[in-house]
């Protein structure tokens, strides 16, 4: 009896070691890897850029209301109407109820041009559709019911048009009718407008004014030093400005940096940089002036730009990377990187077996390299290939059990 139950603990026993065996087989992995992608990265500076522009302040008189032409962010001409001045607010209301008007009458007018399903995108008509009913659902999520009523009119747009090219569309010609009779008894009570305000230079309407508009202009490009910038303050808006006329010249970003970043720049050097305004996410630069500081370790660099739209006339700082350079190749993690017998490599597993392959490293930084991409028949890094970033007592053609 004492051997057989000898015989079942050493059963067991051995049973719980394989147990233990397999379970730490299966979790430990003597090598870890990443795969080798194509990527870009850059080699830049991350500043706080200040946009300097000059701007001209658009006032108004005290006296009527006005009824804006020219939306925020659009383009103006020299002596351009921004808005046209009435007595009172009525007027105001009756050419919203006009162009409310239009835009349903341009609505069904193209909605009755889908008469033929072939040559229809329903495709992108549906799209449409679910586009406008998610911001909508949006709208009401978020609390904003001031814009819900338009959120809801564009959708039942987007659906009518759908239903128009399916060809299940009703007869609208009832309902042009009512607009269009509408849209000539708003336009018969509409009183006439008692002046206009214009445009004293050509640019983008802003409406809007932080107090800069004065204190940073491109003016002494060479007095904006890191003291200039810490020191400045907006100036009081008067309460009757409407806004501003941003010039789409030549305008500055400053980012004050140290004087040793500043080393790495001259004046006249072609660059990049990246912002966070999504329809200009680069925007090319030169570098216009180095201002050092004679009291501080600080400098200002100004980066000259030529390109304007209505998203950027409307930014003051924000976040950006100026790029000197970018590179494009295989990224892999720099802790794969190994030197043998001098080369500079990382090894690759292929299957069960490790293999060291060279590479020439064009970028790095810190946690990440790029390779460059090779084409020759030999050992080199290739797109995918297994990288090891960690293992131990590696070397070439050893095999991974």
């Amino acid at each position: 009896m004492k051997g057989t139950t000898v015989l079942k603990g050493f059963v067991i026993l051995l049973i719980a070691v394989f147990a233990v065996h397999q379970a730490v087989s299966s979790l430990y992995k003597p090598v870890k890897t990443e795969t080798a992608v194509f990527s870009d990265m850059s080699d830049g500076l991350n500043i706080t850029g200040v946009i300097i522009r000059n701007e001209t302040l658009v006032s108004a008189g005290d006296s009527g209301v006005l009824h804006f032409i020219i939306g925020d962010g659009n383009r103006v001409a020299k002596d351009g109407v921004i808005a046209n001045i009435y007595d009172s607010e009525s007027a105001s209301i009756i050419l919203e109820r006009i162009d409310s008007v239009n835009g349903k009458i341009a609505d069904i007018e193209e909605m009755l041009s889908y008469n033929n399903l072939e040559a229809a995108d329903l495709d992108m008509i549906n799209a449409k559709v679910h586009q406008n009913l998610n911001n909508l659902i949006i709208c009401g999520g978020n609390g904003n019911y001031d814009a819900f009523s338009d959120k809801s009119d564009e959708l039942l747009s987007a659906y009518n048009r759908r239903q128009a090219a399916m060809g299940e569309t009703a007869d609208f010609s009832a309902q042009l009718t009512a607009l269009k009779a509408e849209k000539d008894q708003l336009a018969a009570s509409l009183p006439a407008a008692k002046g206009t305000l214009r445009a004293e230079k050509s640019g983008y309407f802003v409406s809007k004014a932080d107090g800069y508009e004065t204190v940073l202009t491109c003016e002494n490009p060479e007095s904006i030093t890191p003291e200039y910038l810490n020191g400045i303050k907006a100036e009081n808006v008067t309460e009757n400005t409407v806004g501003k006329i941003v010039s789409d010249y030549e305008w500055y970003i400053a980012a004050e940096v140290s004087v040793n970043e500043s080393l790495n720049f001259k004046e006249g050097d072609a660059l990049t940089i990246y912002t966070s305004v999504k329809s200009y996410p680069k925007l090319p630069v030169t570098v216009k002036k180095i201002n050092i500081s004679e009291s501080s370790g600080g400098a200002v660099v100004l980066f000259a730009c030529n390109d304007m739209n209505s998203e950027l006339a409307s930014m003051r700082t924000g976040p950006m990377t100026v790029v000197k350079k970018e590179y494009s190749g295989l990224k892999v993690p720099t802790s794969a990187r190994r030197v043998v017998d001098s080369k500079l490599g990382v090894y690759v597993l292929t299957g069960m077996q490790v293999k060291f392959v060279e590479v020439k490293v064009l970028f790095t930084d810190g946690d990440y390299m790029i390779c460059e991409k090779q084409t020759s028949d030999g050992d080199v890094l290739r797109l995918y290939d297994e990288v090891i970033v960690k293992g131990k007592n590696l070397y070439d053609g050893k095999i991974i059990s």
